[in-house]
């Protein structure tokens, strides 16, 4: 609702230092009443993490199960066709209708980062070797390491995690952390990142 209020110009966002000041009051509140800030846009009592979103985030294969729902496999996503009585038919016959997309390391690459950095846990940087490579792996650290130097990320046991002061510049942060084969990868990863940013919010729970 908010979204199309500003699509309609019925509304204004407010201006960036303002959301600065307005984000930065939230995280102090929140965390004097003692709520974790496990992901950029989520806050919870302690130890209760959405598992659902959690998944996502760190990259853990999912079954989904009925018309339009996605899997994930860690490798490639699939998802069933919309129609509930096509999708009922299929089923009955026993040849369920689905797409599928196999996913390259490189893109493997990006939705991790894109997803894990945002999070309280940041990137594994041990696991990000084994399933990408010396080669990504490196790439990732000499990316991170202005932002490292600056103090908006820090290793925290071996995981690349933004601060309080990169969380500001989140966005930036991944989009460096990216490896950009061509141009077509710059835009869809542009695109990815203007989306999360219209559609940001807060959970507390």
């Amino acid at each position: 609702r908010i979204y199309e209020l500003l699509q309609a110009h019925r509304i204004h966002e407010v201006d960036e230092e303002s959301s600065v000041r307005f984000f930065s009051t939230l995280m102090d509140t929140l965390d004097n009443a003692g709520y974790e800030h496990y992901e950029i846009s989520n806050f919870c009592r302690p130890g209760m993490y959405s598992r659902h979103n959690t998944s996502y985030w760190k990259g853990i294969p999912y079954l989904g199960c009925g018309p339009s729902a996605h899997s994930f496999n860690g490798d490639s996503r699939e998802w069933n066709i919309s129609s509930l009585e096509d999708y009922i038919h299929s089923i009955e016959n026993n040849c369920r209708r689905f797409e599928n997309e196999h996913l390259n390391r490189t893109t493997r690459y990006n939705e991790c980062i894109m997803t894990s950095i945002r999070t309280r846990w940041g990137v594994p940087m041990d696991i990000m070797e084994q399933r990408f490579g010396r080669e990504l792996w490196q790439y990732c650290m000499d990316m991170a390491l202005p932002h490292l130097n600056d103090g908006k990320l820090e290793i925290r046991d071996n995981h690349l995690c933004l601060t309080r002061k990169g969380i500001f510049v989140s966005d930036g942060i991944m989009s460096d952390l990216m490896f950009i084969e061509d141009r077509h990868d710059l835009h869809n990863i542009t695109f990815a990142l203007q989306n999360k940013a219209d559609f940001v919010h807060f959970h507390i729970h």
